[in-house]
């Protein structure tokens, strides 16, 4: 049977010309004489000592088989032996399926061996798998199959490899080839997700998902991989921009195509093979990011938690699964349930999400008494959207919050080994072990580094993160349709505000009234579908190739944002908002060619966006006042820095903004004058903390270089200490500087086109004492303390300021109001300090013209002439009777009130003003309203009576 020979690869003549293996065998003989297939492959499996490989051979005799099929097709023996190959077909493959379900069944049988020959060759047995796989199904053995072909190989990839990642290629294009092979049968599709190995053991931890489920190792397939970054990043430290963006390019296009096959293996396979598998790969996936929500914590431990590879590949699939239902026609928005949360069996654990506008005690009331009945299950469409979304802020917002935090590390890793360098250079004793030292963290900068640039390149890579930010965008116009009372968004509009505005109300200080009054459900929803979106856009924005820029999509998140930002019972999380404004002036912000920013466009023509940005911009520069965190007093200051950007290019680019800021300050006076209460107040704040920081570090820099040419020391500090000091100084400096020159660019334009905002009495008498304190300190006698080494650095343009400065004065010098105040501040005002500020502007460096100069000199004068007629008043009142003065002002009253809790009388413009900073009786810090005090019309008419007779007689 030279048929059974060469199929087998076994003889007993030790004379045969094949050069086949011989065997001496006396059954083996009488199974080759009978054609025995049964007896000689039991032999060969059970007893032949000399079969190493009992699994490759099985594979190599059915290939062997199918090869004599093919020489014979057509010949006249080919019938005769076609009964043998159907033989050998069924038993060898019968056989291959024992080997793959009872280890010891073959004399040399070893799973783990098995899965290295496959692997290694795996073109050369997907014909015999497919055939097994076929087999077992017929017989009812899949599943068994399945269990131990993947458990073997999770087994193999994760205890045998020292490592399985993108370095190698040929490794994981073969374990990827051989998941494919397998799902591509639908009974296979069907099945796999009841495999033990495909979810985690309930007590699976964060980190062991990856090691200890079938899927596990492929989802981590990523440059994010450490070992991916090391081998390509981190070997050169030194490598050029343009160097590391060719690496990002070749991992890129790895990356997507491995994704891309992930994704097959995923959606068209698994989800695609019957609802039962859909909904197990759900919960694969729900079961991995409820285990690791602190991958948002501040202070988490990254080792226990699951790796950024592995959260941001699930992250991109879902993304993509989800692709289908938000494209840009929105045709299939409304399969996604608006009532999703309030189902029983939910995949996502909401116990400890923060709501949207609401507590946990009240969510929980909430669902309790709308759930849905048991047999009222989600759409896979809701439950991917609301797992994507959740992904969304715990995997990719999870890496980025990663790659935010390892910046500084290896700014310091960097310092150190500077450091110890020197360390080691200057000592001799320290040498050997700074030695030591140094190659540890060497090898520490290597692998963050790697991992930094690792990051970049992922995040730089255009075509994934567009597919991002176009979920984000879809799911942006989902939550405007959530936020929708009549959920019906985009088909039709949504009308802006949701419930009247609180004019002359923080709302701030209304947070119950704004809860109580924010819609059904979304108040309910956890915040991160909120966050998820907002935290990745403001990240994503810092890249060149962010897909935010020119997107045909973009207005969807501007829509969004604008909702959030005009409606303040939406969401009660002020941080959420800072970020929002932060994106948004990043689009504000005029391009490199000066030409506008990219959100511009979308800010004019947008009328959801024209109609209710400029008035969500002025609350909420307002409302920011008060964060809740402890560092709420400069939290502040970042949000109206970029409020400030946006309000500058909206009110020089865009007409219909600047119509709207009018129409707003003259027919809704208190709402505005809030928002030039609390502009005065920053700039107020911010110059004189900027001005003092910048003598401070004018006196610092003196001390240092006196120091430096040998002179004695005048200050107690040491060295170290002197130069803490002077970079704190200088970071202070710094950032007070930048940020008072956008709100002093705000009050110049402001106050030439709508002066009156700047005059009412609870602004003007503030708001004069401000711009004469800093006229003096620019021009007055200590103005040599602001000269500073490249005051560039800390922001700081003198000249420019103190054209800023004497510019308002001049927009509002036809004012008497203004012009009274001016006189009335005896603290600093004085003639001579415009008449040096001119001489500085006009003659020394030309910056102003000769009309200019005359306007700020006239009105200067009728200051001066104001204030001598005001100082003669006051001695004609000097005996008033102490009830009749403000008792913060120390001036005599003119509309009296009494304040209902502490029983004070006091000025109703100086408790006005006292209420635009602090909504509290400044007596007894009792919680107090404007509407709430009492006109003591019996008083006021006394210090009238009082005036009259003071008069002097014409």
């Amino acid at each position: 049977m030279a048929t059974l020979h060469d199929i087998f690869q076994v003889t007993t003549d030790p004379n045969d010309s094949r050069g086949l293996p011989h065997v001496e065998s006396d059954e083996l003989e009488v199974a080759l004489c009978n054609g025995d297939v049964d007896a000689l492959l039991l032999f060969q499996l059970t007893e032949n000592p000399d079969l190493n490989k009992p699994f490759a051979y099985l594979n190599g005799c059915f290939l062997r088989c199918q090869q004599q099929k093919r020489l014979l097709k057509g010949q006249t023996s080919a019938g005769s032996l076609q009964p043998l190959f159907e033989e050998i077909d069924r038993l060898v493959i019968g056989y291959g399926l024992v080997a793959f379900q009872i280890e010891n069944f073959c004399l040399n049988g070893d799973f783990n061996a098995y899965i290295d020959q496959i692997v290694k060759e795996v073109d050369n047995y997907t014909a015999f798998l497919s055939q097994l796989i076929q087999r077992a199904t017929v017989e009812g053995t899949l599943l068994d199959l399945l269990e131990t072909f993947f458990t073997s190989l999770l087994q193999y990839l994760t205890k045998t490899l020292p490592y399985f990642d993108l370095n190698d290629s040929a490794t994981y294009n073969a374990v990827i080839t051989l998941f494919e092979m397998f799902v591509s049968f639908k009974p296979v599709a069907a099945i796999f997700s009841q495999v033990s190995r495909f979810f985690g053991n309930f007590d699976c931890k964060a980190n062991e998902f990856e090691k200890t489920t079938i899927l596990g190792p492929l989802l981590t397939l990523s440059p994010l991989n450490p070992n991916v970054a090391l081998k390509n990043y981190g070997e050169n430290l030194e490598r050029t921009q343009q160097q590391k963006n060719i690496i990002h390019e070749s991992l890129q296009a790895e990356h997507k195509m491995v994704i891309d096959r992930l994704l097959f293996l995923s959606s068209t396979r698994c989800c695609g093979a019957s609802p039962e598998s859909r909904t197990n790969l759900m919960t694969y996936f729900a079961q991995i990011v409820n285990k690791n929500h602190l991958r948002r914590g501040d202070h988490a431990n990254q080792s226990k938690l699951a790796s950024n590879a592995f959260m941001s590949n699930i992250s991109l699939l879902l993304i993509k699964f989800s692709q289908p239902f938000l494209d840009v026609s929105y045709k299939k928005l409304d399969k996604i349930d608006v009532n999703y949360f309030n189902n029983l069996n939910l995949f996502i654990d909401l116990s400890e999400e923060t709501r949207v506008n609401s507590d946990f005690k009240e969510a929980d009331e909430f669902y309790d008494k709308n759930k849905k009945d048991e047999d009222c299950k989600p759409n896979f469409i809701s439950d991917c959207f609301f797992l994507t979304l959740t992904y969304l802020h715990y995997g990719l917002g999870g890496t980025l919050l990663y790659d935010e935090k390892i910046t500084p590390q290896i700014k310091r890793l960097r310092q150190e080994i500077d450091r110890i360098k020197n360390l080691s250079q200057s000592q001799d004793m320290f040498a050997s072990f700074a030695t030591m030292q140094l190659r540890q963290m060497e090898k520490s900068l290597k692998i963050t580094q790697g991992i930094k640039d690792a990051l970049q390149g992922f995040f730089s890579h255009k075509a994934l993160q567009l597919e991002v930010f176009d979920f984000i965008c879809g799911a942006s116009t989902f939550l405007i349709r959530v936020i929708d009372p009549n959920h019906e968004y985009p088909v039709k509009p949504i009308k802006l505000p949701l419930i009247p505005d609180q004019v002359g109300v923080e709302n701030v200080d209304n947070a119950d009234y704004l809860r109580e009054h924010a819609p059904i459900p979304f108040k309910y929803y956890p915040e991160f579908v909120v966050e998820g979106p907002i935290n990745y856009s403001l990240f994503i924005s810092q890249y060149n190739s962010s897909p935010i820029f020119r997107n045909p999509r973009l207005h969807s998140f501007v829509e969004f944002a604008t909702v959030i930002l005009r409606c303040p019972e939406l969401v009660s999380n002020p941080h959420l908002k800072g970020k929002l404004v932060q994106l948004l002036s990043v689009g504000a912000m005029p391009l490199t060619d000066d030409s506008p920013g990219f959100m511009m466009d979308i800010f004019e023509t947008d009328e959801l966006v024209n109609q209710n940005l400029l008035y969500a911009f002025l609350d909420f520069y307002v409302i920011v006042e008060k964060t809740g965190s402890s560092s709420q007093f400069y939290d502040k200051f970042n949000s109206r820095y970029s409020i400030s950007i946006i309000l500058e290019q909206l009110y020089e680019r865009i007409p219909l903004y600047r119509k709207q800021l009018v129409w707003q300050s003259k027919n809704n006076a208190d709402f505005f004058v809030r928002f030039v209460a609390r502009m005065l107040n920053d700039l107020t704040f911010l110059l004189d903390e900027g001005l003092s920081s910048l003598a401070e570090v004018h006196n610092l820099q003196i001390e240092v270089d006196n120091r430096a040419r040998g002179l004695p020391p005048a200050r107690e500090e040491d060295e170290r200490e002197l130069r803490s000091k002077l970079s704190s100084a200088e970071r202070q400096a710094k950032s007070s500087c930048g940020l008072a020159d956008k709100s002093m660019t705000l009050f110049e334009m402001y106050s030439k086109d709508i002066p009156n905002a700047f005059t009412t009495p609870e602004i003007v008498d503030r708001l004069a004492s401000m711009l004469d304190h800093n006229l003096e300190s620019l021009v007055g006698p200590k103005c040599g303390e602001l000269k500073v080494n490249d005051p560039q650095q800390y922001s700081f343009n003198p000249k420019a300021l103190l054209k800023s400065l004497t510019t308002v004065y001049i927009n509002l010098a036809d004012d008497k109001e203004f012009v009274s105040a001016v006189a009335r501040d005896g603290r600093s005002f004085n003639k001579e300090l415009f008449q040096r500020a001119v001489r500085i502007l006009a003659r020394k460096i030309g910056l102003v013209s000769d009309e200019f100069c005359h306007k700020l000199l006239a009105f200067a004068q009728s200051a001066e002439e104001q204030k001598i007629a005001e100082e003669e008043e006051d001695l004609n009142y000097g005996d008033a009777p102490e009830e009749f003065l403000d008792p913060l002002m120390y001036t005599i009253m003119k509309d009296p009130v009494t304040l209902p809790t502490s029983k004070v009388n006091i000025d109703r413009s100086t408790i006005k003003a006292h209420l635009l900073s602090d909504s509290t009786d400044p007596f007894n810090r009792m919680p107090l309203k404007l509407e709430q005090v009492v006109p003591n019309e019996e008083l006021r008419q006394r210090i009238l009576e009082f005036r009259r007779q003071k008069r002097p007689a014409v």
